[in-house]
């Protein structure tokens, strides 16, 4: 029996080691429960910001004649899919409709700020961690700065120049603005990257450094900066709809779920749900790709979680 059990053991094993990189890896994130229903909330959150505009029972710009009580207050949920289903906000408006057209700005902002700060960081990151010394040096101490520059009070000093800002440009300010953290950990990487041994190689071999930076350590660092570009989308999403809480992100008439939890407010004692669902909405969101962010950072690195 204990032969029996040692030789189905050597056989897992050998089986693991004949496994590649990916099979692995998506073997170690599948496991993980948390990881898996991260993704599910991810791509609900995706899927509904695709079909938004399908999925809305109604124009969340117009202000419907039935849309409020007789005596102009805010209609509660009917749960009537096609008729104000989660209720109306005080101008009559569907609050479904404006939830689901959220989504799309939310999930907008998130991504498209989260590839502008990957873009900027990962190159500045990689530059300053492969040549060193006096452009290190300099390219550190501009990311200094940006982390230690107060973003809010960037983005209000911007909100007054610009005075009809788009949703291209809250993303794109976040995006620029978020690039300094990206930047550390591209540089760390890459400090560790170019003194292993198939830099060394690819180096000897005639290899230009931009060669070098690009084809060799680009995609050895991305694993933690994949990692915590999820946690970042998260942020994006989070620091769009208090934004748009304070009156300074997207513009009207477009929806923002920050802007819904701001027209909530005076109305939170007696109808509560006005800033109940934007409010779980966002915290789904986040809640995604928090769990999706940790599964691959186990994933990436198995033995972090022991």
């Amino acid at each position: 029996m204990a032969l029996r059990v040692r030789e189905i053991t050597l056989a897992d094993a050998s089986a693991e080691r004949n496994r590649t990189p990916l099979q692995l890896f998506m073997r170690r994130f599948l496991r993980n429960r948390l990881a898996v229903l991260g993704v599910v909330l991810v791509l609900f959150m995706v899927a509904v910001a695709l079909f938004a505009r399908q999925l809305a029972p109604m124009n969340p710009h117009i202000s419907f004649p039935d849309g409020t009580t007789a005596q102009g207050l805010p209609l509660p949920p009917t749960w009537n899919w096609h008729h104000f289903f989660l209720g109306t906000d005080s101008s009559g408006r569907d609050e479904m409709s404006q939830l689901l057209y959220g989504t799309q700005v939310s999930m907008e902002v998130g991504f498209m700020a989260t590839l502008i700060t990957l873009v900027i960081g990962v190159f500045i990151g990689m530059i300053s961690g492969f040549l060193g010394g006096f452009w290190d040096n300099v390219l550190m101490r501009f990311t200094d700065i940006v982390l230690a520059f107060p973003q809010l009070l960037f983005i209000i000093l911007l909100r007054s120049v610009i005075p009809n800002p788009t949703v291209a440009t809250v993303y794109i300010v976040i995006g620029v603005l978020g690039w300094a953290g990206v930047a550390r950990i591209a540089r760390g990487q890459t400090l560790a990257a170019r003194k292993m041994e198939y830099v060394d190689a690819a180096r000897s071999l005639g290899s230009r450094n931009l060669r070098i930076v690009f084809m060799h350590i680009f995609p050895n660092i991305m694993s933690p900066v994949i990692v915590y570009a999820t946690l970042l989308v998260a942020n994006n999403i989070i620091f769009e709809s208090a934004l748009s809480f304070l009156g300074i992100g997207v513009p009207d008439p477009t929806v923002s779920w920050g802007k819904m939890i701001n027209l909530g407010l005076s109305w939170y004692q007696t109808d509560p749900w006005l800033i109940v669902w934007p409010g779980v909405a966002i915290a789904i969101a986040t809640l995604g790709f928090n769990l999706l962010g940790d599964g691959l950072n186990d994933a990436f690195n198995p033995r972090a979680g022991e």
